[in-house]
Order: structure tokens, then sequence, then C-alpha cells
């Protein structure tokens, strides 16, 4: 007898049916939840972009909003499924190793495995809020073309945000946006108070206009306008003379030409990759930004002279603090309140990070979370190389490469800096990390019998 599409089976389960159907279903059965369908993607770019703009996310409003916003839009995808009258959950590699690194913050709270038991919680909040996000994203962008208009939206975020940038440097006042002043001391760059954290942003959304552009689902003066904007994007990395931002945005290059010559007849593609690198090297030339010569010489000698000297220390004293509790560490979220005590230098500064987000990780969930980090790296790989065969002609495999890149370059820089303690460039990461490592896999609907 024929039993219907191989892609679907049910089987009872009590009161309800357990569903198994193609990753991307059809349209909503009502145009409310249509319309749900649509606020949630709307509500989750607006969310991330927002990020961004809120100077990082460092101020405290930028916290409450990314919280709050993640919350809210959880409740209306709750409501959609409750208007559906079934649950349908879009799985992802990437979800298993998530919820092992949550239990690790659950267990340091619950056994008092804490330095700090309320900054702990903060923090495990605010990395609950990117875990919702990332699974909204796979559970609301699943269709091909919903992520596409993904890729598109944040190709001209990041076009216009890379745009004031360069106004802002060249016909600045000094402020940030030309009003909000600077207190930190550090050089910021864009709307992030610190330059290597704009050099972060921009690492992870420069690889999706760039892939576009190399891409064949488009056409020809559509591509044109990509490669526009992946160029001045990829300029303003180099225009904010984040030196550990330069060597991550190189590397990135590198790895999608490495991606991209796994094919045959890549020819065009490389060729296009390296016109690229040369209109950047040319675009920052021509605009000679002040002291970027200095800057970039400071590559021959990072550690003399390039404040590597201080990160090496920071990351010794960080080794005795993993020593020290080397199991579950020290608590999410503690290392500057820990730090102090383990410090072998002095400064006038405080040391709210260990620049090195490896080793902070390590020093604040331990060996435990340490494990659970490589299962994160390794995950998205493996699971990631899988998705972008088919990327020239396929807009879900081009931005699963776009996305991996991104990551790439990020993970990175997170040896010599502190990208995913920044809210707007960490929930990013995660929300790129599961959009790389999504697929047309079965999903599980429960639905009333």
């Amino acid at each position: 007898m024929n039993r219907g599409p191989a892609s679907e089976t049910r089987k009872p389960f009590g009161s309800l049916n357990l569903t198994t159907q193609l990753y991307e279903p059809g349209q909503p059965a009502s145009p409310f939840a249509h319309l749900l369908d649509v606020a949630l993607a709307i509500g989750i770019c607006l969310l991330l972009a927002l990020e961004p703009l809120a100077l990082g996310g460092m101020v405290g409003w930028g916290i409450v909003v990314l919280e709050l916003g993640a919350a809210v839009l959880l409740v209306v995808w709750a409501i959609r499924w409750i208007a559906m009258g079934r649950l349908e959950i879009i799985p992802n590699p990437l979800f298993a190793v998530m919820l092992l690194f949550a239990a690790v913050v659950v267990a340091q709270l619950l056994l008092a495995r804490t330095a700090y038991w309320y900054e702990t919680w903060q923090t495990g909040m605010l990395w609950a809020a990117y875990g919702i996000l990332s699974f909204l994203v796979v559970q609301s962008l699943r269709r091909t073309a919903w992520l596409k208009r993904l890729g598109i939206f944040f190709s001209v975020f990041g076009f216009l945000v890379a745009l004031i940038t360069v106004a802002q440097q060249f016909a600045g006042n000094g402020k940030i946006y030309w009003f909000i002043r600077n207190q930190s001391g550090w050089p910021f760059y864009g709307p992030y108070i610190d330059h290597s954290h704009y050099a972060g942003l921009m690492e992870m959304l420069v690889p999706i206009p760039l892939v576009f552009a190399m891409a064949g689902f488009f056409r020809n003066p559509i591509r044109v306008l990509f490669g526009f904007a992946a160029l001045i994007m990829g300029a303003t990395i180099f225009l904010s003379q984040s030196l550990g931002g330069i060597i991550a945005f190189t590397a990135e290059i590198v790895a999608l030409a490495i991606f991209v010559g796994r094919r045959r007849q890549a020819s065009r593609q490389l060729a296009l990759l390296g016109l690229m690198c040369i209109l950047v090297a040319l675009w920052v030339v021509m605009l000679q930004p002040t002291g970027f010569g200095a800057r970039l010489a400071k590559l021959q000698d990072p550690i003399g002279k390039a404040g590597g000297g201080y990160r090496l220390s920071i990351v010794k004293d960080s080794l005795r603090m993993i020593r020290a509790r080397p199991v579950l560490g020290w608590g999410l979220g503690t290392f500057p309140d820990v730090y102090p005590a383990f410090r072998s230098f002095y400064t006038n500064y405080l040391v709210n990070e260990a620049h090195n987000d490896y080793v902070q990780t390590v020093a604040e969930t331990g060996l435990v979370g340490a494990a659970i980090m490589i299962c994160f790296v390794l995950v998205l790989y493996r699971s990631g190389m899988e998705r972008i065969e088919h990327w020239q002609r396929d807009p879900r495999a081009a931005m699963s490469l776009a996305a991996l890149v991104g990551c790439t370059g990020l993970l990175i820089h997170g040896l010599s800096d502190f990208n995913l303690q920044i809210p707007a460039n960490a929930a990013l990461f995660f929300v790129f990390a599961v959009i790389a490592t999504s697929s047309r896999l079965p999903s599980l609907v429960i639905g009333q019998g």
C-alpha cells in the first residue's frame, strides 16, 4: 500500500501525533500564522541590527532590549504554535551543544560553584538570549526565500553602517554618532567603543555580500552592488586599524578561497575574490587614514609593539585561575571579579576581560566548558562544510558558506580579543553559527490527533 511521501511519517503518542516533515514546509495554514511568521522575521532582523547601533550592546539599555526582545519573540513563536494547533521544531546540530553549555551554567548556580552568583546569573540570562535568538532563527527563517532576504538585509545594514563609519572618521568631531562622548579612552570606531569590536562585526557581515556577489542566483547588476558593498565594508576593517581584525579578515579571504576552490571551474570566483582584495587595498591607500601605516607596521612585532605583552601576561595569569578551579571554573561572567587576585603586573586600568575568548571561557566554565567549546567548533565545521556544496546556485548553501566564513573570522580574532563578550557580536555569532549548520532536515511536528 502506498503510504505517501517518504519524507513524512506518523506515530501515535497518546492523544498526540508525532510527525516528521521536510525542513522547508509550505505556506502557513492561516493568514494569522503567516502574519506571526513575518513579525518574527522582522523582529529578529531589527533586534540583531539594533544591538550594534547601541554601542555594541554595551550600554545597559542595550542588554535589556536584547533580553526582553528575545523573550517577546519567543512568546510570539509560542502564540504561532498555539494558533496552528501543533508544535513544529526544526533541529540543528548545535542545539545539543548549546544545551550542554547551559547545563554547566545551571550547575554553577545550583551548586554555588561561582565566585559571584549574581554576575553568573546576569551573564547566564544574556547567553540565554543568544540561545533563544539562535533557536528562533532556525524555526522562523526555515524557507530559503526568507533566509535569502536575511542575507540581503544584513548586506544593506552592514553597508550603511560602513558608510556612516567612514563619514564619522573623516568628518567627525571626536564623538560617537557626532553627539555621544567617548568616556572610555579607547579608540572607538563607528558605533563601537572599541575599534576591534567594530572589526569583529564587519568580519561576520562582509562574507554575505561577497558570497552573493560570486554566486549565480542574482542578476549581474545586483551582484555588482553586492560586490561594492563588500568592498566598502571590508575596507573599513583596515580603516579601523584593528590588527586582530586585519589578521582575521585576511584569514577569512584565505578560508573563502579554500572553500570556493574545492569545486571545479572555480577560477571565475577566485578571480573575483582576488579583484576584491586588490580594490580594498587601492581604496585604503587612496584614503590614507592617519596613523594607518604606523599601526600596520606593528604587525612585524605584535607582541612587543601592539600591546601583546600585556595580553600574554593576562593569559598566563588566567592559566593560574584555571589551575585553581579546573572543573567548573569560577563562574560564567566572573572574570573581572576574580582576576585581580591573580594579576601579576601593575596597571591603572581595570582588566575586565582576558583578551582571549578561549582562555576566558575555560577560566569561567572550567575544563567541562572547554570540552563543550571544542565540540561546538567541531560540529560547526563538520556540519557547515556539508551545507555549502551547491552555494553557487542555492541561496541557503550560499548563506551557510557566508555564515561559516564569518564565524571563522571571529574565532580567529578571539585568540587576541574578546568579541564574544560583546553582546551585539556574540548574538550575531551564534545566529550565524546555526545558519551555517542548518539544512533541510526533517522537523518534528507534535499536533493534536
